[in-house]
């Protein structure tokens, strides 16, 4: 089967019937309670008998996300928001709106256009109260909806039954795999937008429960000097240093990408310095200020001219931007003698491991193979996608906070035993995956055993989620 619709169960036509009286209802609904209000409907085309799936859910997200920010852009007054996407006939959403019927009809239309999977969506925008109720594409002086397959007009090749439905379904399949899987589509968004993106994804991570050695609600792991409390303050203040790496990626070239690491350090180095007022001395969040400074800074340069980027842009950029920080910090670095040898001096002095510098000289390789894909395709709720998310990072990578606490990199093979047996049990959606993170997270506090470089690259994952519409 096909990727978009695995997981997916095959509707009956009574029940594609069912859902139209339904949605007719609401909108009626709507426009009886908001009678001078436009209102937006949005669902998908999705062609055959599975209109739901989680691949489904992820192209209804992406699209619903670019629509909902396009509507925060215009900050036009929102009179209500009503979402389902758990329908058995496809998501669906609901938006009423102030301003002009046909504004918001283009501005619709123009999504449907523009946007990478817009095709397989269906807006529709109406206003009782509007002469003819609803414009067509045609009275926008607009071209009728292009075929998946063809190109052609979409509803002639559907009348006539031009395409085999196999074929329509690996159309839209293909769409699918061009946006999230071959190479991940993330939209230019504004700095408001990225900035909320990294401190929700710093926020997102600390109260995910439970995760070995590590604070969250529940516990406070191997962390003793820190609580879920600690942590909300430090990612409160870390918004001026997202801004500012923004804005940094925004101004330099991407000739000058190997210069930009310069100017981002002295705006880390505050960051720090307002981490540690907020937390009383405690370390919460260095290595997400290095790690997702660069990546911000990244993004910022790889949207410049305002149009969509790839993951692998950005993580190209990544490389640029930081193409000289093993050498100046690890192979020939300058510290006075006053200075403290830090713990990734150490493990590249001991043991020749180059820790989250060598990670982000490599392009975060990790958030690319790892994080993201499994994100994407682990089943289950978002929380438990999380933690199998970084339960597979915790595997996959040489942890130097792991390390550090172990005092031993074979440490890392005693990991990935540990995650092999939580997945062979099911991961997070089962009950069995749940109470083997329970367990090793005692079994982690009584080892002082902590994976802070999984977390961090849990934090990278729900922030490239948000750009690309995985997380919405």
């Amino acid at each position: 089967m096909l990727e978009l619709f695995a997981g997916g169960q095959a509707v009956t036509l009574d029940q594609v019937l069912t859902n139209r009286e339904w949605r007719s209802a609401v909108q009626q609904q709507l426009e009886a309670d908001f009678p001078d209000q436009v209102v937006v409907a949005v669902k998908l085309n999705i062609a055959g008998p599975i209109k739901n799936s989680p691949k489904i859910q992820q192209v209804f997200s992406a699209g619903w996300q670019v629509i909902k920010r396009a509507v925060v852009s215009d900050s036009v007054a929102i009179k209500k928001v009503h979402v389902d996407d758990q329908r058995i006939t496809g998501p669906e959403a609901f938006l009423v709106l102030d301003g002009q019927l046909k504004k918001w009809k283009q501005e619709l239309l123009r999504f449907e256009e523009e946007f990478v999977l817009g095709r397989l969506f269906d807006c529709d925008v109406m206003a009782d109260w509007a002469e003819g109720y609803q414009f067509s594409r045609r009275d926008l002086g607009l071209p009728p909806r292009r075929c998946l397959v063809c190109d052609g007009d979409a509803k002639v090749c559907a009348k006539e039954g031009r395409h085999p439905l196999a074929t329509v379904q690996a159309a839209s399949n293909q769409l699918y795999r061009d946006y999230f899987v071959t190479d991940l589509t993330l939209s230019a968004w504004s700095q408001d937008f990225v900035v909320d993106a990294a401190v929700a994804a710093c926020l997102q991570e600390v109260v995910l429960a439970p995760k070995p050695g590590l604070v969250d609600p529940i516990s406070a792991g191997a962390h003793h000097d820190m609580t879920v409390m600690t942590f909300v303050d430090s990612a409160v203040v870390l918004r001026p240093y997202f801004e500012k790496a923004f804005e940094l990626g925004q101004k330099f070239s991407q000739a000058e990408a190997t210069k930009l690491l310069a100017a981002l350090r002295p705006e880390g180095v505050k960051a720090e310095q307002a981490m540690y007022l907020a937390t009383d001395g405690v370390n919460t969040h260095k290595g997400a200020i290095f790690t997702l400074g660069i990546l911000i800074a990244a993004y910022g340069l790889a949207i410049q001219d305002k149009r969509s980027t790839t993951l692998q842009t950005v993580l190209n950029l990544v490389q640029k931007i930081s193409a000289n920080v093993l050498d100046d910090d690890l192979v020939s670095p300058t510290r006075t003698d006053q200075q403290e040898e830090t713990a990734g001096h150490y493990q590249y002095r001991t043991y020749q491991l180059t820790g989250v510098r060598g990670e982000v000289a490599a392009g975060l390789p990790s958030l690319a193979q790892v994080g993201l894909p499994t994100f994407r395709d682990r089943p289950g709720s978002v929380t438990n996608r999380f933690l199998d998310t970084l339960m597979a990072l915790a595997g996959a990578i040489q942890d130097s906070t792991l390390i550090k606490r172990a005092q031993t990199p074979a440490i890392v093979q005693q990991m990935q035993d540990w995650v092999a047996e939580f997945f062979a049990l099911g991961g997070a959606e089962t009950v069995a995956g749940q109470e083997y993170l329970t367990a090793l997270n005692q079994t982690m506090i009584e080892q002082n055993l902590s994976i802070g470089g999984a977390a961090d690259y849990l934090i990278l994952t729900i922030f490239i989620s948000r750009l690309s519409g995985l997380l919405s």
